[in-house]
This record gives C-alpha cells, structure tokens and sequence, in this order.
C-alpha cells in the first residue's frame, strides 16, 4: 500500500513525536493542550503492581 501513494499523502507517524508532524501534515495548527501521553511503562507497572 505504501508504495502506491504519493510521499505527501504518507506519513509514517509515532504517538510518541507528539502533535508537531501530525499537525503539519494535516495542515492544522498546534492545539494548546499538550500531547496526551498515558500508559507509559512505568504506568503501566504500577497498574500491575511491580
């Protein structure tokens, strides 16, 4: 699938690059809330209760 798309209609994205590259590739601006990062490792641990 990859392949058949143009580059500039591709965005190969992390959750963890947070809403810069996601934003700029919509074409949106940066909301004010910051990226919502939850279930980290360490959260995840705790909730297993290591």
């Amino acid at each position: 699938m990859k392949s058949t798309l143009p580059p500039e209609r591709l965005l190969t994205y992390q959750a963890s690059e947070g809403w810069e590259p996601l934003c700029a590739f919509l074409g949106v601006q940066l909301p004010s809330e910051p990226f919502p990062r939850t279930n980290s490792t360490a959260e995840f641990r705790a909730r297993l209760g290591r």
